[in-house]
């Protein structure tokens, strides 16, 4: 492919979070040396020295939220306090309102990228994720609700058939632009939540804006070694087929009780965990190595002055 810079990798950081998203990011730079795009990192207040290790990439921007999003969201935490704490989780709407790219691609800071993915910027649709895990259980979501739960009419209305992850989503340029992100703003609205428990953030917004019209890609390009079996059964990949490997929920490399009890009776996850290890000291390397690299840079230039 020639390289383009139409592209854009784009993804969600916080304060609690740089060096997951610096490994993400690193592991995806040292898949994907093709990739000569912007990377775009939204992120809201973050400390200086963070901005500036993110730099450390080419081509990279910095996106601080618009105050669009933050006014809705500072009027819907007031509704629902239990939320105060995802704030960030609705970050990934920021995409919807980037414009000049050809190709937009949004990763969640849990994942790496393991083998390239070139491929997927030549995909012909407008707009693709992976399925969620109900869907591999033959489930779909209430529209509403958005319980998971089995469509037991033969009308489709209300009930989403094919709901994503989204973890990982390609979106091309025409659907990227602020008559979307309006509405999907739009559905940040307090009622919605009401009646159930759940918490879903931007998937929920993202599958109910655009029901059942996202294309679906296959578990390559958002692994969840939790659901290795269905995985298999449904789609015949294994973590060996992974391209992107995604530590969803409460699954993360960098949480050790989970690590122990969640490796305990698959062993799916244990390469999953090793593969990510081996991203995190790639990127430490790297890290440390830029930052020597840039403060000898500094010293030559006062030593030259």
């Amino acid at each position: 492919m020639k390289n383009d810079q139409r592209y854009c990798l784009a993804t969600v950081t916080t304060e609690n979070y740089f060096q997951w998203t610096m490994t993400m990011l690193h592991s995806f730079v040292s898949s994907n040396p093709w990739f000569t795009g912007d990377i775009a990192v939204i992120c809201n207040n973050l400390p200086e020295e963070m901005a500036d290790g993110l730099k450390m990439f080419s081509n990279v921007k910095l996106i601080e939220p618009s105050s669009e999003l933050m006014e809705k969201l500072a009027d819907f935490v007031k509704a629902m306090p239990t939320f105060a704490n995802k704030i960030a989780r609705f970050y990934s709407l920021e995409i919807f309102r980037f414009s000049g790219y050809e190709k937009t691609l949004f990763l969640d800071s849990d994942m790496i990228v393991v083998k390239t993915i070139e491929e997927l910027f030549t995909l012909p649709g407008s707009f693709y994720a992976s399925a969620e895990l109900c869907w591999y259980k033959g489930k779909g979501r209430n529209e509403a609700s958005f319980i998971a739960g089995f469509n037991t009419t033969e009308s489709q209305e209300g009930f989403l058939n094919t709901p994503v992850n989204t973890g990982c989503m390609l979106i091309d340029g025409n659907i990227l632009n602020n008559n979307h992100f309006a509405g999907l703003l739009n559905l940040i609205d307090p009622e919605k939540w009401q009646n159930n428990s759940l918490t879903y953030t931007d998937e929920r917004i993202i599958n109910q804006y655009f029901k059942n019209t996202i294309s679906l890609l296959d578990a390559r390009y958002n692994y969840r070694a939790r659901a290795a079996r269905m995985i298999r059964e449904k789609e015949d990949i294994s973590i060996e087929d992974a391209k992107i490997i995604h530590y969803y929920s409460k699954f993360k490399p960098w949480i050790f009780s989970e690590v122990l009890a969640s490796s305990a009776n698959n062993l799916n996850w244990i390469k999953a965990y090793q593969l990510w290890y081996q991203s995190y000291i790639s990127f430490l390397t790297f890290y440390h190595l830029q930052k020597k690299l840039s403060a000898f840079k500094q010293t030559k230039i006062r030593i030259d002055e």
